[in-house]
């Protein structure tokens, strides 16, 4: 093995932990140890368990990270999150340089499960340095010795995640959040006209199907119940703005008669039109 190294890890890397204060706000991020490490095999780190949340970052060379039978390599660049409440492993294959910080706290658990439905999140960054940048801010606390803020160091957690989810957002959903945010302008802009689901989907050439599961995956509406309440959304407007019949404002909005509008309205809003403009 090389001078100056020990279980894989040179001895010029550092480590620092952090025991957090018990009456800091229960919404505050907090880390518990951060670190930047130079590895080579045989580096390993095989846990049942380490109550955190880690955020891994390969700068140089290349390592692996095994969760519940799902193996990923990790070149630089590559940003790794792990649920460390769960088994988990992680080694070096070559020379590897990382970034780490175990945290919790927050919303921890939760901001997990919006970066991934998986056991893990792995991420290619396109923008590394801003992720380097936002690290350094929470790691540099520690190595320069600086007193500690919880608020401060809660915040630069917080946007580490941020920096990470926005990239998710660019890096595997930018196409599709274009046609969906093509088709609710164009829904916003046309709600007095016919809107089928066929014709929206015939828009951005996708398949009724295929369009209806991913406008329901990023909107968290059906096609049809987001045009549906919108239409309901613009009659209150109007009821409450405009001097125009209930059914005037319903042809205004979209609806076929004065009936279905009323039908639609008081089940949307548990009022009559009439009663909630005179409300």
């Amino acid at each position: 093995m090389a001078t100056g190294c020990r279980d894989g890890i040179y001895e010029y890397s550092t480590l620092f932990f952090h025991t957090p204060e018990k009456n800091i706000p229960d919404f505050f991020y907090y880390p518990l140890c951060v670190g930047h490490y130079f590895c080579i095999p045989p580096y390993r780190v095989n846990r049942s368990r380490y109550d955190s949340f880690l955020i891994l970052y390969t700068k140089k060379g290349k390592g692996k990270v095994c969760v519940n039978g799902v193996t990923e390599e990790l070149f630089p660049g590559d940003v790794c999150i792990l649920d460390c409440y769960r088994p988990h492993e992680y080694f070096a294959e070559t020379d590897w340089e990382i970034l780490w910080l175990h945290y919790d706290g927050g919303i921890a658990r939760e901001f997990f499960e919006l970066l991934t439905d998986r056991t893990f999140l792995k991420l290619s960054l396109e923008k590394t340095e801003e992720f380097e940048r936002a690290w350094e801010k929470i790691y540099n606390h520690f190595l320069y010795q600086e007193i500690f803020r919880p608020a401060i160091v809660s915040h630069e957690i917080s946007g580490l995640l941020t920096a990470v989810l926005m990239e998710k957002e660019e890096n595997t959903g930018k196409k599709s959040r274009d046609f969906i945010d093509d088709t609710l302008q164009y829904i916003n802009r046309h709600l007095t006209e016919e809107l089928s689901l066929e014709c929206l989907a015939k828009r951005v050439s996708l398949s009724p199907f295929y369009f209806s599961r991913r406008f329901k995956q990023e909107t968290g509406y059906t096609p049809y119940h987001y045009i549906y309440t919108s239409r309901i959304h613009l009659a209150r407007f109007y009821l409450k703005t405009s001097e125009d019949t209930v059914k005037e404002i319903g042809y205004r909005c979209g609806f076929k008669s004065e009936h279905s509008f009323c039908t639609a309205f008081k089940n949307e809003m548990g009022q009559t039109p009439t009663e909630f403009r005179e409300g």
